[in-house]
């Protein structure tokens, strides 16, 4: 009898364990999408040493309602590229290479399912103690607006893209509020990865 006791506790601690494991898994998945995701692309046959000045791309509509949040990318790319050493030209003739940049939100649903144990009622039948957890799905539904910064590159002379970088981040309250801190730190962390090397 026990004994008994004993295995009907070991077998609660597991669930137990097993719930709180399935809770962090999922914590730890929702952390990750607050997370910056960065990647970029670029063209293998391009020479980015030859690559000194830059200028901007002309376009005259970004699609985004708050022109705020455009100049305040243009000056991040811009600065960021400079103190990597590149010079800024307004003259496209004398320009090595052209930038270009999307930036905009749009709405998210993650939805993340995990096994959620719930136990049957345990009962005394002859001899020994009866009774099993059943296993169920828990579903965790998480909506969030993501912000996405998007950087290009172009030869000056060939007119042909040659690198691609991107940023993501799902936003909070503080990234819409002040938008230029969180605009730098998409800019900084996409342009890390240029030249590609």
């Amino acid at each position: 009898m026990n004994a008994k006791l004993q295995n009907d506790s070991s077998r609660g601690r597991v669930a137990i364990l097993i719930s709180y494991a399935c809770v962090l898994a999922l914590a730890l998945g929702l952390a990750a999408c607050e997370t910056m995701r960065v990647g970029s692309d670029y063209d293998r046959t391009a020479d980015f040493t030859n690559y000194h000045s830059f200028t901007w791309l002309p376009r005259e509509e970004y699609g985004v309602r708050n022109p705020l949040v455009v100049e305040r990318a243009r000056e991040a790319i811009q600065a960021r590229l400079q103190q990597k050493g590149y010079t800024y030209t307004s003259d496209p003739a004398a320009a090595d290479f052209a930038v270009d940049f999307t930036i905009g939100a749009h709405d998210r649903t993650d939805i993340h399912t995990y096994p959620q144990p719930y136990g049957s009622g345990w009962y005394w039948y002859g001899p020994r103690w009866w009774g099993y957890p059943y296993w169920g799905t828990g579903i965790d539904v998480h909506q969030y607006r993501e912000g996405v910064l998007a950087v290009d590159a172009f030869d000056a002379r060939t007119h042909k893209p040659v690198w691609h970088g991107w940023a993501k981040k799902a936003l909070t309250r503080r990234d819409m509020e002040q938008s230029g801190q969180s605009i730098r730190e998409a800019a900084d962390a996409v342009l890390a990865k240029f030249p590609p090397g």
